[in-house]
């Protein structure tokens, strides 16, 4: 009886670790801490991210959540000048992609 319920206990953890289990919506610092890692050729000092809002053409549609960030590279505030820019697409709670656009 004890291994039956060991076995149970066991395959409801399996279950509920390929299904995802509870899944957290990715964060604001979250997406600068990947936009960060992005930039070559320097050191980012800062990351700043704003999130996009854009009205739905369609109802009952969950369009993507866009976010613009702006880089800022530099080893020292008095050599930091404006790194690249980025936009970044979250959709069901992850990243799913950053893309390099023209600085703003």
């Amino acid at each position: 009886m004890l291994i039956v319920l060991i076995a149970g206990a066991a395959l409801g953890l399996i279950v509920w670790r390929v299904a995802g289990g509870t899944r957290h919506p990715v964060t604001k610092v979250q997406i600068e801490r990947e936009v960060s890692k992005r930039p070559r050729g320097g050191h980012v000092r800062l990351t700043l991210c704003n999130q996009e809002v854009v009205p739905s053409q369609q109802t009952g549609s969950h369009p993507p959540q866009l976010w613009t960030c702006d880089t800022y590279i530099g080893s020292t505030i008095e050599d930091q000048q404006n790194g690249p820019s980025y936009e970044v697409q979250v959709r069901d709670g992850k990243i799913r992609s950053i893309r390099q656009v023209p600085v703003r």
